[in-house]
């Protein structure tokens, strides 16, 4: 991730000048790592990244005239199930935003089911049950949905929900930035996609706001979207995943 990488320069960096008396180099290194880290909160490098992964498919439109299409898929983006929290605070923001549109959609395309994929990653609960769980506080009958919840990453998912649809067409929901990856894993595995993007990190400000004078977490969150869906995409191209 771009942070510990700026962070482990400036360690270098102050290593180097004290107490290994290499000044010069030292001070190089720790001019290199403090300008990537002003970068990385400004979000020039995070925008940069984003622009091109998050525009690559455009949101749906006209729902509605997708008849034929019978599933509203949605993939987890992180749980903590704590269970002295409500599920919208269990649920990243990512798992819940996508939670969200696929409400959305699925009320729009009638006759469609939803179907939560997420196992349990780092987590004792299955992120597609905890999306379940936010579906039905939100009225989703339970008849209407249904959920996969053995995968542990983008490519299980992929494979398995191929297993649950057969050849039917889904509309696919995740993140804008997790999109273009997910779409090629999918395709790849044989099911037919809509791509229907959510949880857009990458936004135009339509009028000046003074907070962006000075970096902050949102730049980085941004960076190390755009970075783990590149190397994800990369390592797949590599193995022949994708």
């Amino acid at each position: 991730m771009p942070l510990p990488v700026a962070m482990l320069l400036l360690a270098a960096g102050i290593l180097l000048i004290w107490p290994l008396k290499k000044k010069r180099a030292g001070w190089i290194v720790a001019a290199v790592s403090f300008l990537s880290l002003l970068l990385l909160g400004y979000g020039i490098i995070g925008d940069m990244m984003l622009s091109d992964l998050e525009n690559r498919y455009p949101a749906p439109v006209g729902i509605e005239t997708h008849a034929g299409v019978k599933w509203v898929v949605v993939l987890g983006g992180g749980m903590n199930s704590d269970p002295r929290l409500p599920v919208t605070s269990q649920l990243s923001n990512s798992s819940a935003v996508r939670t969200i549109e696929g409400i959305r959609i699925h009320r729009l395309l009638k006759g469609s089911r939803l179907l939560f994929s997420g196992g349990p990653v780092f987590n004792p609960v299955p992120e597609g049950q905890g999306m379940a769980q936010l579906a039905l506080a939100l009225g989703v009958p339970r008849g209407e949905m249904m959920t996969e919840i053995l995968s542990r990453d983008t490519e299980e998912q992929a494979r398995l929900i191929k297993g649950l649809v057969g050849a039917d067409s889904v509309f696919l929901v995740t993140s804008a930035v997790h999109l273009p990856r997910s779409m090629a894993l999918f395709r790849r595995s044989g099911v037919a996609c809509i791509a229907a993007p959510t949880d857009f990190l990458y936004k135009k400000e339509l009028q000046f706001n003074p907070s962006r004078l000075f970096p902050g977490y949102g730049g980085f969150r941004k960076a190390e979207a755009g970075w783990h869906e590149y190397m994800g995409t990369l390592y797949g191209r590599i193995t022949g995943r994708i």
